[in-house]
């Protein structure tokens, strides 16, 4: 019996290895002389094009095999030749006229080292086996590279912009020119235009691509808005063959226009042609009228036809509650701008050529028939009173003459209210009197003076209703009129029309004013009537800062007056200190809200006893003077 280790191989097993080993030396031998053979040829061929290209490159046509990077710029130079030469050509279909251009004037220019590094490239990127592949397919199929071409976009659209300038020719509308009495036309033409777009998209690929192209232009009709239409200057020539004449068709007592003319040559201007589209598709002239430049030519007439309208005014009876009218309305007109182009449109054609000038009515909202109830006039919201004693009869006179213009008028809710607007014009011919005014911080003679007693009155009357104060200036120095009651700051000067008093009624109701004036108290007094918003007003003040000492009678001033009784010297102004005061106001709404807090501030300068003398007396003779 026979017992075989295990694990130890049998000599079957060895014998068949050994075998084996010998049969793949043969094969193993023959890759390794392969490999050895081929990567010796691959760097002899590599060495052999060192700084060359590889065999089989080419572009553009050119073969660049084995040539330097200087050598393959060389060659390419007679084939890039192309960029310079007329190789585009532009149709125009219409014409037949045709434009040539070279690549370069649009834009496309070689990139000649970038395509020569590309070639030379070939064969030397990336591992080995890309570069054994490259260089085995450039040397045995060969290898054609696409040209490499920069476009420069600004040049080509400015080269289709220079080609469409010889191109477009814009659409010309049918018109008519107007001389000597006759209207004629200029004939329509229809416009092209050049879709440089379209022709930029399709030169891009032979632009890119270095080949010679045919373009037919694409070209764009563009239709005039107004095509010819020969009736149509008969109809211009009779709508403004003769002048039309605007009247009044009714005299007006303080308007005297004549007759207004529109020339032939003014409305020629303001007639054009426009073509309608009728139902059925076809195109018609219209003759067509400019109405806004009529109603703008009209329009110049309108101030001196407009009358503003004249509120009612009223008293409050306090007992009744209920307004009684004092001076009815008045109403106001205005030029109907509608009405008349109306009657202008529908005559513009006709052989009728006179056309009436429409005036209607303007009818106030304070009207004669306006109760308080509508109005939100139901109570006093404001009273105030000033004295003017020692005035003299002309001052009085004229006091009572500026406050009659202010009784009984009635101010509109937010409605900015101005004294110098009902005051009017201050003239002897108004029926004021002489006397003495201050102008330039200085009392001189003058027609109106104690005018601003009323407005001083007015002022207080707004202060204390707590109306918005707009514009309000003080007097040049203290007067004592104005010294009794508010005291000083609460003057208001007026000189039409530099300087007015003015405030906003900021209520949602109006505004009822009245005054009254008392020769026997020497008083004015102002009444507001309205609807109480439930506001209280508070005054702080007055504050006096700087002040300056009372100019002593070295500085008294003597003025002669010709008009004074020979011998005689009357004072006019008696001498007063100067300061800055300050009157401070403070608003609050129903509900104890401060809605305002304004300071008004008034500057004084010092002034020195005047003195007017008359005919035979010498200046500063005091003796002449009346005793008090």
């Amino acid at each position: 019996m026979q017992a075989t280790a295990p694990g130890r191989p049998s000599p079957e097993n060895g014998r068949i290895n050994r075998n084996l080993s010998y049969f793949l030396v043969a094969p193993l031998s023959a890759l390794v002389i392969v490999t050895l053979v081929l990567a010796f040829n691959v760097a002899t061929y590599q060495s052999q094009h060192r700084d060359r290209i590889y065999t089989g490159v080419s572009l553009l046509g050119v073969d660049l095999s084995q040539m330097t990077e200087a050598e393959a710029k060389a060659a390419l130079s007679s084939a890039l030749a192309y960029a310079q030469e007329d190789v585009i050509t532009f149709t125009d279909p219409a014409t037949d006229q045709t434009w040539s251009r070279s690549a370069a004037e649009l834009g496309a220019a070689p990139d000649v080292d970038r395509m020569v590094k590309e070639a030379f490239n070939v064969g030397r990127q990336g591992g080995p086996f890309r570069q054994f592949r490259e260089m085995f397919t450039a040397w045995y199929f060969g290898q054609t590279l696409a040209p490499t071409i920069v476009l420069d976009e600004g040049q080509l659209e400015q080269s289709l912009a220079a080609l469409a300038t010889e191109i477009d020719r814009p659409a010309v509308d049918a018109a008519f020119s107007y001389e000597n009495g006759a209207a004629a036309y200029v004939p329509s033409q229809v416009g092209r235009r050049l879709d440089t777009a379209t022709v930029r998209e399709n030169l891009l690929a032979p632009l890119t691509e270095f080949r010679p192209v045919q373009v037919t232009l694409p070209i764009v009709e563009t239709r005039p808005q107004v095509n010819d239409g020969g009736e149509t200057a008969v109809q211009i020539q009779q709508a403004i063959y003769n002048p039309i004449n605007f009247y009044l068709p009714e005299p007006l007592d303080d308007v005297d226009l004549g007759e207004i003319q529109l020339t032939p040559e003014q409305l020629a201007q303001w007639v054009r042609v426009e073509m309608t589209v009728a139902a059925d598709g076809s195109q018609q002239p219209k003759l067509l009228v400019d109405e806004n430049a009529v109603r703008y030519w009209l329009s110049q007439y309108a101030d001196e036809l407009h009358r503003a309208p004249v509120n009612a005014r009223f008293y409050f009876d306090d007992d009744t509650k209920q307004l009684v009218l004092v001076a009815p309305h008045v109403n106001g007109r205005e030029l109907d701008l509608d009405a008349t182009m109306q009657h202008f449109m529908e005559q513009v054609n006709t052989p009728n050529r006179s056309v009436p000038l429409i005036v209607k009515d303007i009818e106030p909202l304070v009207n004669s028939n306006a109760t308080a109830e509508e109005l939100g006039i139901t109570e006093l919201i404001s009273e105030k009173v000033t004295w003017f004693y020692g005035s003299s009869d002309e001052r009085k006179h004229n006091i009572a003459r500026a406050a009659a213009n202010f009784y009984g008028i009635v101010i509109a809710p937010y409605e900015e209210f101005s004294f110098n607007k009902y005051l009017g014009s201050i003239s002897e011919a108004d029926g004021y009197s002489e006397g003495l005014i201050i102008v330039g911080g200085q009392t001189i003679k003058g027609v109106g003076g104690g005018v601003c007693q009323v407005s001083t009155t007015m002022y207080q009357t707004a202060f204390w209703a707590g109306f918005p104060i707009v514009s309000r200036l003080e007097h040049g120095y203290w007067l004592s009129y104005y010294n009794d009651g508010e005291g000083p700051g609460m003057d208001a000067t007026i000189y039409s029309p530099i300087v007015d008093l003015k405030f906003i009624n900021n209520t949602p109701y109006h505004l009822l004013i009245e005054n009254y004036y008392s020769a026997e108290n020497e008083a004015l007094t102002f009444k507001f009537y309205s609807t109480s918003m439930g506001r209280t007003i508070e005054k702080e003040g007055p504050v006096f800062e700087n002040v300056t000492e009372v100019p002593g009678t070295d500085q008294d001033r003597w003025e002669y007056d010709p008009d004074l009784p020979e011998g005689t010297v009357k004072q006019i102004d008696w001498a007063t200190e100067g300061a800055d005061v300050y009157v401070t106001r403070i608003v609050k709404n129903a509900d104890d809200e401060v809605i305002e807090e304004r300071t008004f501030a008034s500057h004084y300068i010092p002034y020195p006893n005047t003195y007017h003398y008359g005919p035979g007396v010498e200046p500063y003779d005091y003796s002449k003077v009346p005793k008090e």
